[in-house]
């Protein structure tokens, strides 16, 4: 991440587009990763910051220097009304999925600076693992709920199975990884049950 000086912030705030454009090529991919990391799905990611910097464009009198610490909050408040706005608009087949949210608003809520939950490699690493361990089937159900922001019924077309099947592939799932990474005290698998 790059980071912008006061001048560039001045001549946005005069309306000029090309300093918003070195603005958006500093922070983009940055803001992308903190994005990715509270709604696990990169379209979705990539849609959030492309909001934020509309409206930072909109507002762009009212930016201020030194703005990475607005842009990360704003990126994270912006995660958080799209977890709420999923949350209301989908029908939960499961108290998984909205546990599952629930821990992405909390991870949202309670990191001061995102770098910390960023930096969580080794968290992420074993995470990886443990469901490349899961089976075939089971494993690409999960990922397609997880990573790919599927609803159960999407997945069930996809893989011409009932969303009853998905629903219990996805506890399957979330059962085991639960087991394989108990030695985690982190509450990331406590809204399994």
């Amino acid at each position: 991440m790059q980071v912008v000086n006061e001048k560039i912030i001045h001549q946005i705030n005069k309306g000029d587009s090309r300093a918003f454009e070195e603005l958006y090529n500093a922070y983009y991919v940055y803001l992308c990763a903190v994005a990715t990391k509270f709604v696990y799905a990169p379209e979705v990611a990539h849609e959030v910051v492309n909001d934020v910097f509309l409206r930072v464009w909109e507002n762009r009198s009212t930016l201020v220097y030194p703005c990475s610490s607005y842009l990360i909050r704003a990126v994270q408040n912006r995660c958080l009304n799209h977890l709420k706005k999923r949350q209301l608009e989908e029908v939960s087949l499961s108290d998984v999925e909205d546990n599952l949210i629930e821990f992405q608003k909390q991870q949202i809520t309670q990191d001061e600076h995102p770098l910390s939950f960023l930096e969580n490699k080794e968290f992420e690493e074993t995470v990886n693992r443990a469901i490349q361990k899961l089976p075939e089937k089971c494993r690409e159900i999960f990922e397609q709920y997880l990573y790919l922001n599927l609803s159960y019924d999407e997945i069930a077309s996809l893989n011409k199975i009932t969303p009853s099947t998905v629903r219990g592939q996805v506890r399957i799932a979330l059962a085991k990884l639960k087991e394989q990474l108990r030695h985690f005290t982190l509450s990331f698998f406590s809204f399994v049950y």
